[in-house]
C-alpha cells in the first residue's frame, strides 16, 4: 500500500494536513462539550474525569497504573486523585503489601457521576459513528488500533530514533 505523508510547504509540513494534528482536532472538538458538562455539573477537571473513568473500569488502581492508563504525569495524577477524593468520588486505601502505594477506588457517588458523564460521552461517540457505514467503522477501528501501536513505538523510541530513521535511506 502506498504511503502518503502530509503535504510539505517550503517552510515545513502543513499543519492542517498533518495526521496527528487532524486526530487532535477531532478529539479536542468533541471533548470540549463533554469537558464543559463534567466541569459545570461535577466540578471535575480533565485529569479528574480521566482518572474517574479509569477507576470506574477497575476494582482499584494505584497512582502509577492510573498515570499509565491516562497518560498523565505523577503530579497531575496526584492532583486528580485529590480532587476525586475531595468530591467524594474516590477513596484511597493503603496497599495490602506496601502501604506507600495506595489503591484508589470509585465510590457510589463517583459511579453515579461517571455514569452520567459516560452517557454523554456515548452520545457523542454515537453521533460521530453515525456518519460512517458499518464497513467504515470496522476499518476505522482497525486503523486506529494500528496507529495506537505505532504511536506507542514512536513514543517509546523518542525523537532521536525518529531522526535516525529519517537519516537511513
Amino acid at each position: 500500500m502506498k504511503q502518503t505523508a502530509a503535504p510539505v510547504s517550503d517552510d515545513g509540513l502543513k499543519l492542517s494536513a498533518w495526521l496527528p494534528y487532524r486526530l487532535f482536532l477531532v478529539a479536542a472538538q468533541v471533548a470540549r462539550p463533554l469537558e464543559s458538562f463534567y466541569s459545570e455539573t461535577f466540578g471535575l477537571s480533565q485529569a479528574g474525569w480521566r482518572i474517574l473513568a479509569v477507576i470506574a473500569e477497575r476494582d482499584a488502581a494505584n497512582a502509577s497504573e492510573i498515570g499509565r492508563a491516562c497518560a498523565l504525569d505523577p503530579f497531575a495524577v496526584s492532583r486528580g486523585i485529590g480532587q476525586l477524593a475531595d468530591l467524594g468520588f474516590a477513596v484511597r486505601r493503603p496497599g495490602k503489601t506496601d502501604r506507600r502505594f495506595a489503591a484508589v477506588s470509585i465510590t457510589r457517588s463517583g459511579r453515579i457521576a461517571f455514569n452520567r458523564i459516560a452517557a454523554l460521552g456515548s452520545a457523542i461517540e454515537a453521533r460521530l459513528l453515525s456518519r460512517l457505514s458499518e464497513s467504515e467503522r470496522t476499518a476505522l477501528d482497525s486503523t486506529l488500533t494500528r496507529l495506537e501501536g505505532e504511536s506507542a513505538r514512536i513514543d517509546a523510541g523518542g525523537w532521536r530514533a525518529l531522526l535516525d530513521d529519517a537519516a537511513t535511506p
